[in-house]
Parts: C-alpha cells; structure tokens; sequence
C-alpha cells in the first residue's frame, strides 16, 4: 500500500546526508546504507493514507520521523555503549562518543527544520511531546534501580515514554495532515501506543531468544550493558536465583561466563514467557482499536491487522 513511499523515504534519507558536509556525508552514508525497519514512517504513511490521495507532500515528514530515530539511536548507543547497531559498529566505536553524538544533533535539526515547512503547529507540537518523553523516559530509566519493588511499573512508564509515545506520535501525526478529526486522531494514538509497547517488548525479549546474524545485535547485550528490561526485571521479582544477577549488576566489568550464568537463570525462568504475554496483551489492545476506527478501506484495515499480528512474530 505505502511502498512507493517507504522506498522514497530512504531515497530521501541518503539526500539529507549527501547535501551536508563531507565529515556528516561520512557518517550518514554509513548509518543509512544499514537495514532499519523503517516502521515508524510507514506507521505514519499509513494514517495518513487515503485511496484517492497523493502521499508524496507528505514525505518530508515521514523523513523527519526517521531522522529523529536515527538522532535518537545515536544517541541511546553512546549511554548505552552499545556496540553493535544493525549489524555492524555503532557509530560511536567506529568513530567517537563526540562524533555520534553531534551526528544525532545533526540529525535531529535536519528533522526539524524539514517539519517546520509544513508551517502547522498541531504537527510541531506532536513531534516536541516525542522528543521529550523520550528524554524524561532516558532519565527515568538511567535512574532505575533493580532493587526498587515498584520496577515492573516504573519499567512500563519509561518504555512507554520512550518507545510508544514515538510510535503514537506517528500514528497521530499521520491521522492529522490525513484529515481526521480530533477524535480520531486520539484513536490513531492508542493504536500507536500499544502497539510500540508490544514492539519493545518483543525488542527486550530477543535480546535474550534473538539470532546474532539476524537481530543485528549481539546477544544478551541489553544484559552486557547492564540494561533493565522486563524479562531481567520478572526474573529477580521471582527471586529466581537472583545473586548470579546481582552480582553481574554490581561488578563494573562483568565476564562472559558471569553474562551467561545470568542469561542462563534468566532464560530458564518465567521472565521470557512473562514478556511476551505481556506483549500479546498490549498487540491486541491495538488490534481491538483498529476496529473502533471510523471505516477504513479494506486494504488499509488488512494492512494494520497484518502489521499488528506479525510484529509478535518478528526476529528482528
């Protein structure tokens, strides 16, 4: 339905970069010759899709959105140390944590600055809410502490901050220069926000369960890093064996055994299952709002259906 258009955006993506200077071309040449899934400018395409209508004065702002994923992957890479992005070096191992950095704030003027051309400050207010709920989500993960008895639900509030206003604030804008109504748009916006929930959850679980080769990521790199997600979180609220764990938290440097001792507890566990379920309410929360739209044409209703269904199947 949108794929035209979602060939257009990563046209247009290597143009962003190719018009900037040759030390960002070098970086952004880098960043997109790479396999994103480009899911949330086809999640905003798809709102604003109409059988009749042409997509492409829209295109800018589906761009912007990427940009702004990618500023924010660049980003999350460097206070994560994540070193592997998409298969391959993160920015900030191939250059430097200053590099990927400036890189993403690079990125993220180019988004706005394109977005500032529709001249609508309905759209402009969606994006700012994105930017800074995932900033408040990033303060309030970098604060958590897998002791607190409340961390399971603190835990929801920052992925949801984090992870599914952005996929809501697709929605929404799309919904919006599309031409719904307010209440529609509203709509438009659970959608996006239960299903980025689910997307993020399956996210934490195939850190765990995922393929090297196919995620793109290194296995159990959330847990190398030391990063607090829903299946480590149910795992030590079951008191599951939960030293190996504690002590992998507390050691600055871990090893690869003490990794795998944790994994290990980890996937033996109900943690996994716990995360899934959880992902399979949150799908068909959105799966049962695609029903309460205002009637949609049979393509676009299959395609939001199929999207849902598949995201709990993905590998990557």
């Amino acid at each position: 339905m949108i794929e035209k258009e979602v060939a257009l955006v990563d046209e247009r993506l290597r143009e962003v970069v190719e018009t900037a200077g040759p030390e960002i071309k070098e970086v952004g040449d880098y960043i997109f010759n790479g396999t994103g899934k480009r899911i949330r400018p086809a999640l905003f395409l798809i709102a604003a899709y109409r059988r009749d209508s042409d997509l492409l004065p829209l295109l800018d702002a589906a761009v912007a959105l990427e940009l702004m994923h990618t500023a924010s992957l660049l980003h999350d890479d460097v206070i994560d140390q994540a070193s592997i992005r998409r298969g391959k070096e993160a920015v900030h191992i191939r250059w430097s944590n200053k590099i990927s950095v400036l890189s993403g704030d690079y990125l993220l003027s180019r988004a706005f600055k394109m977005l500032v051309g529709y001249e609508d400050w309905r759209l402009m207010n969606i994006v700012v809410n994105i930017v800074e709920n995932m900033a408040e989500g990033e303060v309030e993960q970098a604060f958590a502490d897998i002791a607190s008895p409340d961390l399971e639900e603190r835990y929801f509030k920052w992925i949801g901050k984090k992870s599914a206003s952005f996929f809501a604030g697709c929605c929404r804008a799309g919904s919006l220069l599309g031409g719904d109504k307010p209440s529609e748009q509203m709509l438009w916006s659970e959608f996006g926000y239960n299903l980025g929930i689910a997307f993020q959850l399956i996210d934490d679980l195939l850190d765990y369960t995922g393929e090297d080769g196919v995620t793109g990521k290194p296995l159990y790199g959330d847990l190398s890093n030391k990063v607090i997600t829903l299946p480590l979180i149910r795992t030590v609220k079951l008191n599951l064996e939960e030293g190996n764990i504690n002590q992998l938290l507390e050691d600055d440097e871990a090893t690869g055994s003490q990794i795998g001792d944790a994994a290990q507890v980890i996937l033996e566990g109900d943690g996994p299952a716990y995360t899934y379920r959880k992902a399979e309410e949150h799908a068909k929360q959105a799966a049962a709002i695609i029903n309460k739209l205002q009637p949609l044409n049979r393509d676009k209703s299959e395609v939001l259906e199929q999207l849902t269904h598949n995201l709990l199947l993905r590998k990557k």
